[in-house]
């Protein structure tokens, strides 16, 4: 009786042994997977908490940004106001509204350092402050510049009046200086001239013989004249109007009265204040040239004023 009972309890050990080996393990596992589910959670929570900071860190950023904005659309409305008449201040202050333009597009820039942005700011407001003061003082030194410059003008408007009546007193001494100092002639004789074979003339009043039209004169005496060489002319004018000309390029034009005109002779002479007689002549162009007969009249001109003209028929 004794034996098989101790065999019966022999079998039933192994188990028991197993069965607490799975508890054991069972056990470690739910420790195990305790301590993960730990882990998770407070890595899930960790993660939670940064995420807040940076989405706090995020908005704070934003609001910086808006706030840099605002700022800097403030310092450009009062670019807009600062007015100045300095040219030199006008070219700086379109460069700070160039500058601050430029900082307005990189506070848009997420990627731009928000430090930068103030510290760029910053220095931008100190100069606007400075611009605030200078401006200032130039406006006042302007008004008492424009203050002077009145004063000054008003001189000046005095001045002007007393140098407008001696230049016209001067004018006028000028002009009566000038009509004293032209000179004036006499005894002004125009007459036809046939040349002859050996080259003398003889004169005549008949258009078909007549090969050169002269006219002599003599210059007055003028002391008040300047002793000078001067150019005398001699203008004819034909019966049909047209004029009688040296020549027909532009070296045959003098000017007269204004105007630019043909000459039928010219003559320089060495005036010294004496009183002489001269003669200038108009010769045909060709021996084919036919004068027609009729009324020519002659001008005689010193330099650019008329001294004298005549009319001579030719028949």
């Amino acid at each position: 009786m004794t034996e098989p009972s101790t065999t019966n309890q022999d079998q039933s050990n192994p188990k028991k042994d197993n069965s607490k080996g799975i508890n054991r393990a069972l056990i470690l596992l739910l420790v195990l997977l305790s301590l993960a589910l730990g882990v998770t959670l407070w890595k899930y929570f960790e993660l939670r908490r940064t995420l807040d900071q940076k989405g706090n860190e995020i908005e704070l950023l934003s609001d910086e940004r808006g706030e840099l904005e605002n700022e800097l659309q403030d310092m450009l409305a009062e670019l807009d106001t600062m007015e100045t008449t300095n040219d030199s201040m006008k070219v700086e202050l379109a460069q700070r509204k160039d500058e601050i333009e430029d900082l307005l597009a990189k506070v848009k820039d997420k990627d731009y350092a928000i430090y930068k942005l103030k510290k760029e700011t910053k220095t931008l407001r100190t100069i606007m402050k400075g611009y605030v003061v200078t401006i200032d003082s130039l406006n006042t030194l302007n008004v008492s510049l424009r203050n002077e410059n009145q004063a000054v003008r008003t001189t000046l408007s005095q001045e002007r009046t007393k140098t407008q009546k001696l230049q016209k007193t001067n004018e006028n001494l000028s002009s009566k200086v000038a009509l004293a100092s032209r000179l004036d002639v006499q005894n002004v004789r125009v007459f036809g001239i046939k040349v002859k074979r050996d080259m003398t003339g003889k004169e005549t009043d008949r258009a078909k013989r007549t090969d050169k039209l002269r006219v002599c004169f003599t210059v007055d005496e003028n002391r008040v004249a300047v002793k000078e060489k001067k150019n005398l002319y001699l203008r004819i004018i034909a019966p049909d109007g047209g004029i009688l000309a040296a020549g027909e390029s532009e070296d045959y034009k003098f000017e007269f009265n204004g105007v630019k005109g043909y000459y039928s002779d010219k003559l320089q002479i060495d005036y010294d204040q004496s009183a002489k007689e001269y003669c200038l002549d108009w010769e045909k162009p060709s021996e084919d040239y036919e004068m027609t007969s009729g009324t020519y009249t002659f001008f005689l001109y010193a330099e650019d004023y008329e001294m004298a003209s005549t009319k001579y028929d030719l028949r």
